[in-house]
């Protein structure tokens, strides 16, 4: 069970990450889309009873609109979903994963996709750079390097090719979900408006989850008119739905044994040797230092052994590593311990930025993270946009914590709106 959750009284079985939700679908018991429309929400409500989970408005809101707007699409005469695309949206820890993964398990069909946005935009970069680089290499004259640039025959060439990216990666599919939609980079904005764009074209429904407003997509004031076009058309073409009790429920206590994945680690401020034990994390001796090249240049690690993986700070966060290297890590390494995180006063924007893309990554992908911080740098959230801080601030919330003068179960930063 995922920690994008909620309980009015607290008693679900939970762990520190999205659920890993399988394929296998529960056929619907009528061929009506109204008949299709209450098996998808009565599946869904009867997975929050067993998992002892209790909605809220806004949440039995949104699973009666995704019921809704997918019984219109998958039901007889499989409909346009042209104005039936829906974008979750609200602060972290409101329940969107959870709603999301049961929504998609309880689709009466194969033809369905859930990726992570972060997952999906790294293999479109990829599969888009080597499919224009093939059809460049077609139009391009020997010796043109340059002077063939802006032509119209090498636009509709790259145009072709990411198309043709975007195409291979999504087949057949009919309903496509997007956890974590978001945008902070330029070069993402022009791709990412192809790419719904091309969506928007088929008979595909799409959903997200976002902690953004589609206002708040590349907020960057400088960068923010290449998301426009992006913006209107979610407006224009899906239902924007906010999901907001005005409550982090990650910052709900939790018993041990509901702690698995993200949530099994600890966030502890200089830590003794003791503590450390405890934990099963003693210090790493000098020979276990080793390099690490999970994509262009290397990494220091502390220690690696098996799944288990010790970087520093500064070697993870204040180099030039990116989501990318995270990512790659991620796939052979299921516990994390990052020590020397400094606190607020000696705490940098870029480090801070780094250790958010990271903590995301592992958060999102069930990973263990102990994190070791030489001092309080809740104040250094302030260095990053406030939905930003407050994304990072709900995954500090998901781990245990230890520090001097708080209690065991103690949040080190008071929820989001809590």
């Amino acid at each position: 069970m995922g920690t994008d959750w909620w309980l009015h009284s607290y008693s679900g079985k939970l762990d520190g990450m999205p659920h890993q939700y399988s394929d296998v679908q529960v056929s619907p018991s009528s061929g009506t889309s109204d008949g299709l429309h209450e098996d998808l929400q009565r599946i869904i409500h009867e997975r929050a009873t067993v998992e002892r989970l209790e909605l809220d408005e806004q949440q039995r809101a949104a699973v009666q609109l995704l019921g809704y707007n997918a019984a219109f699409h998958l039901g007889p005469g499989h409909q346009s979903p042209v104005g039936k695309h829906v974008y979750l949206w609200g602060p972290p820890g409101r329940g969107k994963t959870w709603i999301l993964g049961a929504f998609f398990d309880a689709l009466p069909t194969s033809r369905k996709r859930r990726v992570h946005f972060h997952d999906f935009f790294r293999e479109l970069h990829s599969t888009a750079h080597k499919a224009t680089t093939l059809a460049l290499a077609r139009v391009d004259e020997p010796g043109s390097l340059g002077s063939s640039r802006g032509r119209m025959d090498r636009v509709e060439a790259r145009t072709s090719a990411i198309e043709q990216a975007i195409e291979s990666m999504l087949g057949d599919v009919e309903v496509l979900c997007f956890d974590e939609f978001h945008c902070n980079d330029p070069g993402d904005a022009m791709l990412l408006a192809r790419m719904f764009k091309f969506i928007m074209g088929r008979r595909i429904l799409l959903i997200t989850t976002s902690n953004y407003p589609p206002e708040e997509l590349l907020a960057d004031e400088y960068y923010h008119h290449l998301i426009l076009p992006t913006v209107d058309a979610i407006r224009e073409q899906m239902n924007v739905h906010e999901l907001d009790a005005k409550l982090d429920y990650r910052s709900l206590d939790r018993n041990e044994a509901d702690r698995l994945g993200f949530a099994t680690g600890t966030l502890a401020i200089a830590p003794s040797d003791l503590e450390l034990q405890a934990l099963g994390i003693g210090l790493p001796d000098p020979t276990e230092s080793t390099m690490l090249k999970p994509t262009s240049h290397e990494i220091r690690a502390l220690r690696v052994a098996g799944d288990h993986v010790w970087f520093v700070f500064r070697d993870l966060c204040e180099s030039l590593t990116s989501t990318l290297d995270y990512l790659e890590l991620a796939k052979d390494h299921s516990h994390w311990v990052v020590s020397g995180v400094p606190g607020s006063a000696d705490m940098t924007p870029f480090g801070l930025r780094r250790l958010a893309n990271a903590i995301d990554v592992l958060y999102d992908h069930g990973i263990r993270l102990d994190l070791l911080i030489d001092g309080d740098f809740t104040d250094s959230l302030s260095l990053l946009p406030d939905l930003d801080a407050s994304r990072l601030e709900s995954r500090l919330n998901a781990l245990r914590h230890s520090a001097p003068g708080k209690e065991a179960n103690e949040p080190l930063a008071e929820g989001v709106n809590a």
